[in-house]
């Protein structure tokens, strides 16, 4: 924390002086995943499944393989497809066949951006190679990437959008009041985020992208998540007719993916288009 207290007040500083440099540094940041070695667990669940390739550069591991009921599993940002494993393995086990995607620059994929549009574009290319697909989940941006590939004429059957952020633009707001930048450096970073991604950020708006899909969506948010406040699952929720609201307690952003209980509702959601 004490670096990143050093670079707000840096960005504060240097802000005054010097906008054009900061909002672009922030830009690139805000762009750039980081790789994280694989925790010991995410072994097993690359052992249990099978690696495919698709795309251009494009990985994916699949889980259950046979079934004709396919489900699409798209990851967050700085994640990967094998800490998703925590709910596929409960779907792979109960009859689904889970192909979970590595956005580009994540995982075993390639690739030289990444933001929410590659993620996206990602998503058209597994529907391509796999589809079609009886339903979809995404964790996070994963969730919004669901969103903009309908957007984009993917269609995914049932969604199911764990901890995704409501409105592109009030993401980077977010980001940029954390990392303490002026109201001219915020300007000036959404844009150039704006222009990396090829389209306007209040346009990324997940509830108005998936209004008038056939089955309404489950929307699942822990209360205690400081990554995508709990108020953006309570936005899409409200702006789109039908959807479901399953509140998680005390799971944050990124330990909702691992806990059994989610899997059981994501898989009755799945299984019966409700939960209890």
């Amino acid at each position: 924390m004490n670096a990143i207290r050093l670079l707000r007040a840096k960005n504060r500083m240097l802000g005054a002086v010097a906008p054009e440099k900061v909002s672009k540094d922030m830009a690139r940041l805000f762009l750039s995943p980081r790789r994280f070695a694989p925790k010991d667990w995410e072994a097993e669940a690359e052992l249990a499944g099978v690696r495919c390739t698709f795309g251009p550069g494009l990985s994916a591991l699949c889980w259950g393989q046979g079934s004709p009921e396919r489900i699409l599993i798209m990851h967050g940002w700085e994640s990967r497809a094998t800490q998703m494993y925590g709910i596929a393995s409960v779907l792979a086990d109960s009859g689904f066949e889970v192909i979970a995607i590595d956005a580009p620059m994540h995982g075993e994929s390639c690739g030289n951006k990444a933001n929410p549009a590659e993620f996206a574009e990602a998503i058209v290319q597994a529907d391509i190679a796999f589809g079609p697909f009886y339903g979809a989940i995404g964790h996070s941006m994963g969730g919004a990437a669901l969103a903009i590939a309908r957007d984009k004429g993917v269609q995914l059957g049932r969604y199911v959008l764990i901890s995704s952020p409501a409105v592109l633009y009030e993401t980077l707001c977010g980001f940029a009041g954390f990392m303490g930048l002026s109201d001219k450096c915020t300007r000036r970073f959404i844009h150039y985020v704006e222009t990396e991604v090829g389209r306007p950020s209040k346009e990324l708006d997940v509830a108005a992208m998936l209004q008038g899909n056939e089955f309404p969506p489950l929307l699942i948010h822990a209360r205690d998540d400081l990554e995508v406040p709990y108020a953006a699952a309570t936005k899409i929720h409200h702006s789109l007719k039908g959807s479901m609201l399953w509140t998680a307690e005390k799971l944050g952003h990124r330990k909702i993916v691992r806990d059994h209980g989610v899997a059981g509702v994501v898989l009755q959601y799945l299984t019966d288009g409700k939960i209890l």
